[in-house]
């Protein structure tokens, strides 16, 4: 049976046992209290799963569950098969929310008939430090706003995929039959998100901070593999295919986020220790139709400045020399 009152937070957890009493203790301080948490400890070898067991001896909405490991995405369906709650929320087990997150989602998505909550975000350091902001998504949309302006939001780069920027629905999800369907692939967030999109007539936009995402220097996201580097790309590649065959209106924009993605997987490249062949060969693909896009104007100035040194062919050296100077400068510490 579905309450219809209640949240789901389902939290995969896979060897973060410094970050998740932060994380655990943001869902136990919200101002709204009919939430349970699916927390999904996927094979973790440190001492994740006994800190999260501690939490469900001593609160009753905790609901733990040890798996072997299987990657984020089967870790998260689990949890979604397991949860009770009408709406439904995944949280990052290194990340925090700001105690009034639920309380005024579920508030706005009854009042405005929505199916889906957008929110803002801070980028926080390790130690949970803030960072900066994102661009708010309220800067050039309204407070409810449909599917195709926020799919177009995305394509500007002013939006991004991130799954715990929403809160959804549960019938959505499960009418829709939305899964996180790529078993153990990184940045799945480029193709759940879009089709989870794809479902809501309509969508409730926050210009309010609610979560704190932290820049973990050993995150899946911040450390490349060339496993990472073939998912990001099948990532960017899935999505622009979705936008052709889904939003063929908005197919004009899509060159300028597939610019600002593919700089992105550039950059990735570049950060693999010991280059393979593959992975060179890649780069050199990835340059070439860097160099065709041309869209520059509508990058952010950081990317405007990687895009000129990769077109220069200065990107590499440069990368190479500024990480010999943070190796020195960690060394004289």
């Amino acid at each position: 049976m579905v309450d219809k009152t209640l949240v789901s937070v389902i939290i995969p957890v896979y060897n973060v046992e410094n970050y998740l009493s932060k994380s655990f203790n943001s869902i136990v301080n919200q101002t709204y209290k009919d939430i349970e948490i699916i927390v999904v400890n996927d094979g973790s070898t440190d001492s994740s799963g006994k800190i999260a067991d501690s939490y469900a001896e001593k609160f009753s909405n905790f609901k733990v569950y040890h798996t072997e490991n299987r990657g984020l995405s089967e870790a998260r369906n689990y949890g979604l098969e397991k949860s009770k709650g009408e709406y439904i929320f995944f949280l990052d087990p290194d990340d925090w929310i700001e105690k009034e997150l639920f309380e005024v989602a579920i508030t706005k998505m009854n009042q405005d008939e929505t199916n889906i909550f957008l929110m803002n975000f801070n980028f926080v350091n390790d130690e949970g430090k803030y960072i900066s902001k994102n661009r708010n998504v309220r800067a050039s949309i309204s407070a409810v706003c449909s599917t195709e302006i926020v799919m177009k939001e995305i394509l500007f780069n002013h939006i991004q995929c991130f799954v715990w920027q929403f809160v959804c629905r549960r019938n959505l999800l499960m009418n829709g039959n939305v899964r996180h369907n790529f078993e153990n692939i990184m940045y799945e967030d480029v193709i759940w998100t879009p089709r989870t999109l794809q479902l809501a007539k309509s969508i409730s936009v926050s210009e309010k901070y609610f979560y704190n995402y932290r820049q973990r220097k050993h995150s899946i996201v911040h450390v490349s593999t060339i496993k990472g580097i073939e998912d990001r790309k099948f990532g960017i590649d899935n999505f622009s295919d979705f936008i052709k065959k889904y939003y063929p209106k908005l197919e004009k924009y899509l060159g300028i986020w597939r610019l600002a993605a593919l700089i992105h997987l550039y950059a990735m490249c570049t950060n693999i220790k010991n280059h393979h062949n593959e992975v060179e060969q890649l780069q050199q693909n990835v340059r070439k139709q860097i160099q065709l896009n041309k869209n520059v104007s509508s990058l952010k100035v950081t990317d405007k400045v990687k895009y000129l040194l990769i077109i220069s062919r200065l990107f590499v050296p440069i990368t190479k020399i500024v990480r010999k100077i943070k190796n020195f400068k960690l060394k004289g510490q």
